[in-house]
């Protein structure tokens, strides 16, 4: 409203009475100021940016300002089309927000109006004001492309890595900066330079796998004029760098003959062992002990129900003697079991209450049981519900009495301890008469058992894991195994079985597992033993009771090895993981075991380092101490921890057969023998078979030694082999890792390589055995992970021995500052070999023996008479390495084995010396020995004493001879009586304890008058 107007409106109101001095008039009291005319103020705008993105906001500032005071009232800004509301002013000015896409595209003039309110109307008129330069509101922002160039499409962890990132767009070169990331990699952020930027990954810093390489592209601020934030995706494939390993081989180090009877396994089909040319064939396992040769039936045992079955669905395939011609027929040596349990199955008909079968705890006999048999509820476990309350958990036998009349036949020595003297297998079975059928089937066929005076091919375990039967047979044999009972056992059944089959090569005592190579099954007989473990106590019997009859009952020492881990808790790759490498059980001195049968203190009292397996050396020192020229025998073996078909399995069974080579075990089976459909049957082909043409893995060890990362030995293995002729060279190559591959040189000392085929199996296809093309010999090759190859290499050795030696023994134990002797020997070949140097030194982990002594007392080898070495072991228990090196005038070879260090002796001290009688008559006293056992972890009663005499009669009460066996009382005592010869003279007269407590031994004299 102007001023004009506003006078009008108060001059009307006069009129309807309201008082006021005048309208407009000049009266007294006159207005004063308010009569000054209102001024017209400055309105200033002013924009945060004169140049703006149209996806931009703009902040603009109008600000009215005037000679009378502070403005008060609204202002409207304007301008490009946009308009915004009215704002009301603070202080006389205000800032007003352009909304992002409000103002159009191009260069506008904003203009703002001010429009007073009452309070300064009378000062100030409206106005309006314009920004000083245009806003430019450019056109919206383009989405570059961003583009990310690894310089290599494939790297390894050990390598870096260039990576380009490049931002393009249509409105020019964007400036900024951009970040590469991939999984846990994020690199700084780097400044494009004309839209570039290289970035450095460096090495490991990469996920194995396919990496996605991420480029995200932020612009500055003249780019975020023009464009937005973007990103663009590249790829590169990262393969874990292959370990840096280097295999050293040398043909004249540690050169010995691999046996063939390797590679066989626990068969009952003729056509696999044929495919495989597998070596070794064996019936056996727990069936075996209650075997009906005539019924060819055999009874379940603990393993389902104690129930009477046909042997592999009965004739033809479950027939001994057919077993024996099949595997000959495969290209195969059989060996078979002899059962010595006492009983044989029945007839295994309809089963089921109303049917005609055998089963030894029927429940209808013996009432409600812990578990029946699903398919026949009268047949039971044997266990009912003990403790209070009565539960399955706390179960106990339904009697302790042998149960034999339900499912089994008696099983006898001859027809003539048969009831009747018959034998016909529906009443009572004869082993005589079996072993006879068997020895038919085995004919005359020949064997040569490396480093054994063996011969004959007639192969027979006597009976099967017999140190655990009081829990497998418990039906029959209630009663844990005893010390004095296996002895015996075998005594007489070793001696029988050579009656009836002349060329019998026997085997014992075939004991279960580790836990049980060492204690009693029965808790006790160890203490009532002199406090030796079972294996050592069992082995030394029967070669004392063979030196008194005369004869040897042992030919070859067979145990079961499974190798054993803690697997409690592994996720599916450790339990692969521990599948391939837990053979390491077997020979490396510095493996200590997880598992808990091994790992435990009271397990063994007598042997060192008992927590480290140390199998093969440790079992080939355990029987070269007490019953030299006794091969070892792994007649069961496997460590499928994951799973049978897994490849994992296949690993370690290839390591497995290179590790049996190189140690120089004699005879191995494989329990579960490998199934066509399984990877580890490729696992053996390679060793027996790997062409279909059944050439195999050389016969000739040599020395293969790898290095590399410290965990080589978990990951990586290589075993290495001549063939007789020294033309051919196999190297086995196991990379166990499933992610690294190995990048390995070959170092060949001894052998000059010309071309090679490499046959090989991975876990992508495993099924069959895939050959390369032959080649040029390469010294430095990769080998992917989870793979098996065979690299057959030809060439020829630079010297060929003229002479074939070897330790004989090469691995021997010894007790704390105990003396033993080597006796090296020439195996082949005419010339001699003249011994120059034998240290204790450092190998395969384990360091040089210190405070032993080892030396050449005789120092020349002929083929007619062995060299001497003399050891001195060590006081500390453990495993000492030594090396010999030798000579034959062509070739300088290396050979090593283990001294493997036991518990102090004990100490004997002799009674009743000096003694001298009537001759023909007996000493007054008798002789005694008093057995101190000290540090070497036995006790005083019950420990064996061996008395020889050199002339008249020995007794110990109960047996009488030249030898006896005598054992110690509760006061550590044993006692003989000598009557001396007829003839009068000196007599001498020794007393030697167990030598697993040392072997001490005290001399007497005593005269003949």
């Amino acid at each position: 409203m102007n001023r004009a107007a506003k006078l009008l409106v108060i001059c009307f109101l006069s009129v309807v009475g309201l008082s006021f001095n005048g309208c407009g008039s000049g009266g007294s009291g006159g207005g004063g100021g308010n009569n000054q005319n209102p001024t017209t103020p400055t309105v200033t705008v002013t924009p945060a940016s004169n140049s703006i993105a149209a996806a931009q906001s703009l902040a603009v500032t109008v600000t009215v300002t005037g000679s009378d005071g502070v403005a008060t009232g609204s202002v409207v800004l304007s301008g490009g089309g946009y308009t915004s509301a009215a704002t009301t002013l603070v202080a006389g000015s205000v800032t007003l927000t352009i909304a992002a896409g409000s103002l159009a595209t191009g260069s506008d003039m904003l203009s703002a109006t001010y429009t007073p309110d009452s309070s300064s109307s009378s000062k100030y008129n409206s106005a309006s004001g314009t920004s000083t330069l245009p806003v430019t509101v450019n056109a919206p922002l383009a989405t570059p492309t961003v583009t990310v160039t690894p310089a290599s499409p494939s790297i390894t962890t050990s390598q870096s890595l260039n990576v380009t990132v490049t931002v393009a767009g249509a409105g020019g070169t964007p400036t900024g900066a951009v970040v590469l990331s991939s999984g846990a990699y994020l690199s700084s952020s780097t400044t494009l330079a004309s839209g570039s930027a290289t970035i450095a990954i460096a090495a490991g810093s990469l996920a194995v796998g396919t990496d996605t390489l991420i480029g995200k592209y932020t612009p500055d601020a003249a780019g975020s004029l023009i464009y937005n934030s973007a990103s663009g995706n590249g790829s590169v494939i990262v393969t874990q760098a292959a370990a840096a390993v280097t295999v050293n081989i040398n043909t004249l180090a540690n050169r010995h003959a691999i046996s063939p009877f390797v590679y066989g396994g626990n068969f009952n089909d003729a056509t696999t062992v044929a495919d495989l040319g597998a070596t070794l064939g064996r019936w056996g396992g727990n069936a075996s002990s209650t075997y009906n040769w005539l019924l060819h039936t055999y009874n379940a045992d603990n393993d389902y129900y104690f129930e009477d079955y046909n042997y592999d669905g009965g004739a033809p395939d479950g027939v001994s003697t057919q077993f024996i011609t099949d595997i000959q027929n495969a290209g195969g040596f059989p060996l078979t079991t002899i059962a010595t349990l006492g009983w044989a199955a029945q007839t295994a008909e309809v089963a089921g209450p109303a049917g005609n079968g055998h089963w030894s705890f029927s429940v209808a006999k013996f009432g409600a049981q812990c578990s029946v048999d699903q398919y026949n509820t009268d047949a039971g476990n044997g266990e009912v519900a003990g403790g209070t309350p009565a539960s399955c958990s706390t179960s106990v036998p339904v009697t302790a009495v042998p149960q034999t009349s339900e499912a089994y036949y008696p099983m006898v020595d001859t027809p003539a301890d048969c009831p009747g003297g018959t034998t016909d297998g529906n009443t009572c079975i004869d082993r005589e008469t079996w072993v006879q059928a068997l020895a038919a089937a085995f004919g005359s066929k020949t064997c040569t058992v490396p480093y054994s005076t063996i011969t004959s091919c007639h192969f027979y375990d006597i009976d099967n894991e017999v140190d655990i039967w009081g829990g497998t047979h418990r039906d029959v044999h209630p009663n844990p195994s005893g010390y004095d009972e296996l002895a015996n056992m075998f005594e007489t059944e070793g001696s029988a079985l050579k009656t009836w089959d002349p060329s019998a090569v026997r085997f014992g005592p075939v004991s279960c597992c580790w836990y049980f190579y060492w204690a009693p099954a029965n808790g006790t007989d160890r203490a009532s033993h002199g406090g030796v473990d079972f294996l050592p106590w069992w082995l030394n019997e029967i070669n004392w009771m063979d030196q008194i009859n005369g004869a040897r009952t042992l030919d070859v020492i067979d145990i079961h090895a499974y190798a054993e881990a803690n697997t409690s808790g592994l996720t599916n790759a450790q339990l692969q993981a521990a599948s391939s490498s837990v053979y390491r059980d077997y020979w490396d001195p510095t493996y200590v075991s997880t598992a808990g049968d091994i790992n435990q203190i009271y397990t063994t009292t007598v042997e060192p380092n008992y927590t480290i397996p140390f199998r093969i050396p440790r079992m080939k020192a355990l029987v070269n101490e007490i019953y030299p020229g006794t091969p070892l025998s792994f007649t069961e073996w496997s460590a499928a921890f994951y799973n049978e078909d897994d490849f994992s399995t296949a690993l370690g069974d290839a390591e497995a057969y290179g590790i049996f080579g190189r140690e120089g075990l004699t005879f191995a089976s494989r329990w579960g023998a490998p199934l066509p459909a399984n990877p580890n049957h490729q696992a053996l082909k390679m060793y027996t078979n790997y062409d279909g043409a059944h050439h195999g893995f050389g016969t000739v060890s040599v020395q293969d030694l790898a290095t590399g990362p410290a965990n080589l030995s978990n990951v990586f293995s290589s075993y290495a082999a001549l063939n007789a002729a020294g033309t051919v060279m196999t190297i086995m190559v196991v990379n166990e890792d499933p992610v690294n591959a190995a990048q390995v040189t070959f170092n060949l000392n001894g052998f000059s390589a010309t071309t090679y085929t490499a046959y090989s199996i991975s876990q992508s296809a495993a099924g069959s055995i895939a050959a390369s093309s032959s080649a040029a010999w390469n010294g430095t090759q990769t080998f992917a992970p989870w793979t098996i190859t065979l690299l057959v290499v030809n060439g020829s050795e630079g010297s060929t021995p003229a002479s074939e030696w070897y330790l004989n023994p090469d691995d021997l134990m010894v007790p704390a500052n105990g003396l033993a002797l080597l006796h090296p020997r020439i195996s082949s070949g005419s010339a001699n070999v003249t011994l120059s140097s034998v240290v204790f030194d450092a190998y395969k982990g384990a360091p040089a023996c210190s405070g032993g002594l080892i030396s050449l007392a005789n120092a020349t080898i002929t083929p007619a008479l062995p060299g001497t070495i003399s050891v001195s072991a060590p006081s500390t228990p453990g495993f000492c390495h030594y090396t010999v090196t030798g000579s034959d005038g062509a070739a300088t070879e290396t050979q090593g084995g283990w001294i493997v260090v036991g518990n102090p002796p004990a100490t004997l001290t002799p009674g009743g010396n000096n003694q001298s009688a009537a001759a023909g008559t007996a000493l007054a006293n008798p002789l005694t020995v008093t057995i101190n056992p000290g540090q070497s972890g036995g006790t005083v009663t019950g420990a064996g004493i061996l008395f020889t005499t050199s002339a008249g009669t020995l007794s110990n009460g109960t047996t009488s001879g030249t030898s006896v066996i005598a054992t110690t009382n509760a006061s550590g005592v044993a006692s003989v009586t000598l009557t001396l010869p007829a003839t009068k003279g000196p007599v001498t007269i020794t007393g030697q304890d167990m030598m697993a407590l040392g072997g001490t031994t005290v001399t007497f004299s005593a005269t003949a008058n």
